[in-house]
């Protein structure tokens, strides 16, 4: 029997589960209520569910590693992105390990682990799920291969292609893609044998790094060096050679680690010299893929209205015009709506008391999910929300790590679909911004079609942020 593979990958910094009082993503809301578990009432038989935490989450009592290397580490990850791709890969790995032929993939993430799901979709739609090994003989399920095999899929691949820009490389990723699907009995010549067939995410960003972790990062960085530096000074080491010389052999050694992770090359393709292949991809690893493939069942984003951290770009799928038909009575295949809030008050992780908000977009992904012809099983006992179009609102930009970080107004066209509760917040009197309570008046909502009445002669645009110019 036909059952349902759900994968949730959530947010930079989000680890659900550790701790009794814990901020909890939408993503990992979501999950409780979809896993297979003692005290769940969805059967294993029927539904299997992953759950990937956020990069930047290596928890406490993990192996040797101190307390203050841990949070460095984490701090390297949330700041640069490091990890995504072991998440994409474990995403994937979970995928092989579990699927079956006839099985629905669910896919859902937030915030950057949005960007984990979407690729691990474009994993599938290239390479499909191997249902043998390389050799022909039966696939081996245990978690060892499988993440051999999703690390193959994943780097050797679908990472061929790493930008727009790499348009010289994308037949080759094409002829790639055949060879696994050849070799591990996971589609044809043209297209994969399985595809995601639904996919559910929370304001998806495109970079995988920010400038305010970034500052802090090299901030540490200086110190330590300077710290090292001193410290080689009681061996009579000259201060400024002891700081050269780890200057310099961090550098080798990031140089190194960049050239393996990027440095590209594939042999015995048909036709194409080897030496053709090689190239380096892109150092900084964005979103640049934003098309729905057409094979998809059905996709939902929930989208920030009040977002605005540069580095927190939108990215919508792009596809708004090519649609893949439903049939009659079916939901409509894509749907991105924007949600009053900041980028968390949409995929959650505030206290409970302060997620008012992030009810809201989770309420109605769960909607969705419930009105698919296969929907997800859900066990709504642990799962009880408390959705409120007056709920606070906050602004990410106040804090330490983003307080100096590039901003910029999310654009929002003039006809983009606004939740219902964005036009009730407007009629609200004041709701709480950050620490004021004043009218919700976004400024990048002045023009829109359904809102546009809000903004009379001499109106406040009261929730626009305070570093951004008012006009």
């Amino acid at each position: 029997m036909a059952r349902n593979i759900v994968v949730f990958s959530d947010g930079t910094g989000q680890r659900g589960g550790v701790l009794f009082e814990e901020r909890r993503s939408n993503i990992y809301k979501l999950y409780r209520a979809a896993r297979s578990a003692p005290d769940s009432s969805v059967s294993a038989a029927d539904q299997f569910a992953y759950y990937d935490p956020g990069i930047g989450t290596l928890p406490s009592g993990l192996g040797p590693i101190p307390g203050i290397a841990r949070w460095l580490y984490n701090l390297v990850c949330q700041a640069t992105g490091l990890g995504l791709t072991g998440n994409i890969i474990d995403c994937y790995a979970q995928i092989i390990r579990h699927w079956r032929p006839g099985d629905r993939i669910f896919l859902f993430g937030f915030s950057r682990g949005a960007y984990t799901a979407r690729c691990v979709a474009a994993v599938l739609a290239h390479c499909g799920v191997p249902t043998r090994m390389k050799d022909g003989s039966p696939l081996r399920r245990d978690e060892k291969s499988c993440r051999r095999i999703a690390r193959e899929a994943v780097t050797k691949v679908y990472q061929h292609v790493s930008s727009k820009k790499d348009t010289a490389y994308y037949n080759q990723r094409k002829a790639l893609a055949a060879r696994f699907r050849a070799q591990y009995a996971c589609g044809d010549a043209t297209r994969s044998n399985a595809y995601p067939y639904f996919i559910g995410v929370f304001d998806t960003v495109a970079a995988l790094s920010n400038t305010g972790s970034l500052i802090i990062c090299g901030a540490i960085g200086t110190a330590l060096l300077l710290l090292l530096a001193a410290i080689g000074t009681l061996w009579a080491v000259p201060f400024w050679r002891t700081a050269g010389a780890i200057l310099a052999a961090a550098t080798v050694l990031g140089l190194a680690a960049l050239v393996k992770t990027h440095l590209k090359v594939a042999f015995g393709l048909p036709g194409i010299p080897w030496w053709k292949t090689l190239h380096l991809t892109s150092f900084r690893m964005r979103f640049y893929d934003e098309m729905l493939d057409l094979n998809v069942g059905w996709a939902r984003h929930a989208l920030a209205i009040d977002e605005h951290r540069a580095d927190f770009r939108r990215v919508p799928w792009g596809n708004t015009r090519e649609r893949r038909e439903t049939q009659a009575g079916e939901p409509e295949w894509l749907q991105q709506i924007w949600f009053a809030g900041c980028h968390s008050d949409i995929g959650g992780s505030y206290p409970e008391c302060e997620s008012r908000l992030s009810d809201i977009s989770l309420g109605w992904m769960i909607e969705q999910v419930k009105a698919l012809p296969a929907p997800l099983l859900l066990d709504e006992s642990v799962l009880r929300l408390h959705p409120d179009h007056a709920g606070i609102q906050h602004d990410e930009t106040r804090s330490l790590a983003f307080r100096f970080a590039k901003r910029a107004l999310r654009e929002v066209p003039e006809n983009a679909p606004l939740h219902a509760s964005v036009i009730a917040r407007f009629e609200v009197e004041a709701v709480q911004h950050h620490d004021l309570d004043q009218p919700y008046r976004p400024r990048n909502l002045r023009g829109h079609e359904a809102t546009d009445w809000a903004y009379g002669a001499g109106r406040k645009e009261e929730s626009a942020p305070r570093s951004l110019p008012m006009g």
